[in-house]
């Protein structure tokens, strides 16, 4: 009776904002007002579904305001509305949205179209993935499909049988006890227009085939996930969410011109929540660029880093992060807000939560690739992953580069080792730690592509190779490896232009090789 009383009192309180009489209504749905006025006050069996099909065409119902409506006719408890502060309803944020206009304008028109229904944003922790996926959301106002969003928080979810119940509690479509089907769902959603955010799904990738499922039994929902990971799936748009554009390293540039960079409006927008005073002045300006270069545009890292402005100008500020100890930015940025997640509150806590996801393989890489300096070949990944010097050669041979002596000296090694199966095992684990947002590529001299680290994710890197008692042994094999191939190009002097190329874009590496063996042998 409770249930049918509900359903009621909502029917009554949508026919009398439309100003209709129990008779009005009737003639509007074809229903009798005797029928009307017994569901009214809860003597009416649950209601059929073309009944409630009737008078929602007949009250001409929001999207939002009917699937309530069905949904208390069926009993469950589901509220859709947007003005529902209640669960599912999107977060409200108290600081300011920079940047990001070219990935809101292309997310939305991916979601404004007929053929997207699922748009993943992936980046790596603390590019700014759920923040631009409710901007996406409060642009879309007055959209069919953004007029019920709501919002699932997974971040909180501990297992993927859990996910389901997540998505029924955002919908209101959970029983009693917190417990929900795949079929309460889409009894809720049906064939309504919703948009359902999604957040934070790196940790539950198993349940991913949870949303083909959706999409295919409700064909006017549309998902809208965030994951430092693609989902995988069948008709899924990965949209991109990098870092935010940087000025360029020690360039020297007027206050305005930094300004321009989306980087450096947000580190100025945030620092001046903390310190009401600060400004982007001719004084600070080249030390807050190279602060937002330093941390490369990182979203978390440059509001964490904005905290700081309360006690040290940007000037001292840069100069604790450039610390001579590795891992500065990581002791440094800890002083994150109380209300976000607990893994977004600190840089070291985002990169933990994106490391702990990795497979034990996929981990052992990532600490060993933070030994470069300005990234790496594939082939310098599989010789520091295990492969030995060998690597060097072939690399060395396949460009045609190097004297045939010299690559027999390289093939040697310091172990004799040559894995030819290395380059294709590292290349699988480069593919995933890519694909997790934890690699970027870079384009090297001739084409070749280079894997990168953030400078942040580096840092982290090198913090479990020490922490792992590995960085000597890591250290050696890179010195080693960079020594052969420094060998194997020979002088420079008279080298022609491919050469050169090659040899600029190991600079960093080299240098870091032989400083390492001045200091060890």
């Amino acid at each position: 009776m409770e249930q049918r009383r509900r359903f009621g009192d909502l029917l009554k309180r949508h026919r009398l904002a439309a100003g209709l009489t129990h008779e009005a209504l009737a003639e509007r749905s074809a229903l009798s007002a005797r029928a009307i006025s017994d569901l009214e006050r809860g003597v009416s069996r649950r209601p059929r579904r073309e009944t409630v099909d009737l008078l929602s065409r007949a009250l001409q119902l929001a999207p939002a305001d009917r699937i309530a409506f069905d949904a208390a006719a069926r009993g469950v408890t589901a509220d859709l509305t947007r003005s529902s502060r209640g669960p599912g309803a999107m977060p409200v944020h108290l600081t300011s949205f920079v940047g990001r206009q070219d990935e809101i304008r292309a997310t939305r028109e991916l979601l404004g179209g007929r053929s997207a229904r699922l748009v993943t944003l992936t980046g790596p922790g603390g590019a700014g993935k759920s923040r631009l996926a409710a901007q996406v959301v409060a642009e879309l106002e007055g959209e069919p499909r953004a007029e019920a969003a709501r919002y699932v928080e997974l971040a909180p979810v501990a297992a993927v049988d859990d996910v389901v119940p997540a998505i029924a509690r955002s919908l209101g479509a959970a029983r009693p006890d917190g417990s929900a089907r795949l079929d309460d769902v889409v009894d809720v959603v049906q064939d309504r227009e919703l948009l359902l955010v999604v957040d934070n799904f790196e940790h539950l990738l198993g349940a991913a085939p949870v949303i083909s499922d959706l999409l295919r039994r409700c064909p006017r929902l549309v998902v809208l996930a965030t994951s430092r990971a693609s989902l995988r799936l069948s008709g899924e748009y990965e949209m991109a969410v990098p870092p935010l554009a940087v000025p360029p390293r020690n360039a020297t540039l007027p206050g305005d011109s930094i300004a321009q960079y989306a980087s450096v409006r947000l580190f100025v927008d945030r620092a001046g929540y903390v310190n009401p005073s600060f400004a982007l002045t001719a004084e600070n300006a080249a030390a807050v660029a190279a602060i937002c270069a330093r941390l490369d545009g990182l979203p978390l890292a440059l509001e964490l880093a904005a905290a700081h402005t309360k006690m040290l100008a940007p000037q001292a500020l840069l100069q604790r992060l450039n610390g001579v100890a590795s891992g500065s930015a990581l002791r440094m940025l800890t002083r994150g807000t109380r209300d976000v997640p607990p893994h977004q509150r600190t840089l070291r806590a985002t990169m933990l939560w994106s490391y702990d996801l990795l497979t034990p393989a996929e981990q052992r890489l990532l600490r060993r690739l933070a030994i470069f300096a300005g990234g790496c070949t594939l082939a310098a990944a599989a010789a520091i992953r295990g492969g030995g010097a060998s690597a060097a050669a072939r690399h060395g041979e396949a460009r045609g580069d190097v004297g045939a002596a010299d690559i027999r000296a390289a093939q040697r090694g310091p172990r004799g080792r040559h894995d030819g199966a290395s380059e294709d095992e590292t290349l699988e684990l480069l593919a995933s730690l890519l694909d997790k947002s934890l690699l970027y590529l870079d384009e090297g001299p001739d084409g070749e592509q280079r894997f990168m680290l953030l400078e942040t994710v580096r840092e982290f890197g090198l913090e479990q190779l020490r922490a792992g008692g590995e960085y000597d042994a890591v250290a050696r094999e890179h010195a080693q490896y960079y020594l052969d191939l420094a060998k194997a190009f020979g002088p420079l002097l008279f080298a022609d232009d491919a050469k050169l190329r090659r040899s600029v874009a190991e600079y960093h590496n080299i240098h870091e090789a032989l400083r390492w063996l001045f200091h060890h042998g």
